[in-house]
């Protein structure tokens, strides 16, 4: 039974964050949320549509798990916490489901290590004949309501409100050349 449990929890933990499934194990699997502010980055890889265009499919998936790897680390050691990857996009969460008062600043700081992580794993990729990888990040700080979202049958920790849209719209118009930049709060 330990051995099980001890699995469960393991399996838990690498399928949300640490912070999501310790919140789980204390409150349980309730729908519904609370207001609060925080804050909410999106990270998108450009060109990501070309790349799986000119790669067998295993090679995208290595790569990009490389990426998330590299990314991922930069988040969290800044107190962020993955909400979800969709494809080669990153949403994280500051200030959720753990409060931090100053989650913009932590955003920040992570964008910030995230492009040092990007500027190493392209010296990486040169070296192995790969192009580099380029991304467009946005952050926004909002009133959302934080918690689990979903069906009875299957739910998940997330954000809901306009500044989670506003986050993502930042990070889009990262892509408009008239900006010039990867980064947009």
């Amino acid at each position: 039974g330990l051995a099980e449990r001890d699995q469960v929890r393991d399996l838990l933990d690498k399928n949300v964050s640490p912070e999501v499934a310790a919140q789980l194990m204390r409150e349980g699997s309730a729908l519904g949320g609370e207001e609060r502010q925080l804050t909410i980055l999106f990270a998108d890889l450009r060109g990501f549509t070309t790349l799986s265009e000119n790669l067998p499919p295993r090679e995208v998936v290595t790569l990009l798990n490389r990426y998330l790897d590299r990314m991922s680390q930069a988040i969290e050691a800044e107190g962020g916490v993955i909400d979800k990857f969709i494809g080669d996009e990153i949403m994280a969460l500051f200030g959720a489901p753990v409060p931090a008062p100053d989650c913009a600043h932590r955003a920040l700081k992570a964008a910030l290590a995230m492009r040092r992580e990007l500027t190493a794993f392209n010296a990486e990729l040169a070296t192995e004949g790969h192009p580099p990888l380029a991304f467009g990040i946005g952050i926004n700080t909002a009133q959302v309501i934080a918690g689990n979202i979903g069906s009875s049958r299957r739910l998940n920790y997330s954000v809901i409100g306009d500044g989670v849209n506003l986050a993502a719209r930042l990070q889009s118009l990262t892509r408009n050349p008239d900006f010039a930049t990867d980064l947009i709060v």
